[in-house]
C-alpha cells in the first residue's frame, strides 16, 4: 500500500492554478522548479533502487513534454500515479516503463532515477498504442503488483 502521507504531501498538482502556468511556461531550456507529482510504491521504489519515493517533473521535460506531446493536459498527469498503481510496469535500465488503458487509449510513462537513485524523475508521458505494449511485454521484465 502506498505511503498515504506521502500522496497527501504531494495533492493533486494538475488541479492548481500553479501547475498549470508551470506547463505553460515550460520549455525544453527552461530551468523552472521541479514540480511532484507521484508517489512510487514500496515494490517501484525496489526494482529502482530509489532512495526517493517523490516522483518530480522538471522544467526541461514539461517543455519537452508540450512541444512534442501538445496533446497533454494538466490533468493528464494525474495518469503517472494511476499508471505506477495499477498499470503494467516493466524494469528499464535505471527506470520503470508503464503502461496503462483508459477509456480505450494506451498511455506510457517513464519514470528514471538520476544521481545514483537519490532523484525520481518522469522521462516521458504520452499516448501508446497496444503494439507498444506488447513489445515492452517482450523486451523487458514485468514488475510484481503492489499487495
Amino acid at each position: 500500500m502506498l505511503d498515504a502521507r506521502a500522496r497527501a504531501a504531494i495533492g493533486a498538482p494538475w488541479e492548481t492554478p500553479a501547475f498549470q502556468r508551470f506547463l505553460e511556461t515550460a520549455t525544453a531550456e527552461s530551468g523552472h522548479d521541479d514540480q511532484p507529482i507521484a508517489v512510487l510504491g514500496r515494490v517501484a521504489v525496489s526494482a529502482l533502487g530509489a532512495r526517493s519515493r517523490i516522483v518530480r517533473l522538471s522544467g526541461r521535460t514539461a517543455g519537452k513534454q508540450r512541444w512534442r506531446h501538445g496533446y497533454l493536459k494538466a490533468e493528464d498527469y494525474a495518469l503517472v500515479q494511476r499508471i505506477l498503481n495499477t498499470g503494467e510496469l516493466f524494469r528499464d535500465g535505471n527506470g520503470l516503463i508503464g503502461f496503462i488503458e483508459e477509456d480505450g487509449r494506451f498511455w506510457r510513462a517513464i519514470v528514471r532515477t538520476f544521481n545514483e537513485g537519490a532523484e525520481t524523475y518522469l522521462s516521458t508521458l504520452h499516448r501508446a498504442k497496444a503494439n507498444d505494449l506488447l513489445t515492452t511485454r517482450r523486451r523487458f521484465i514485468g514488475i510484481e503488483r503492489e499487495e
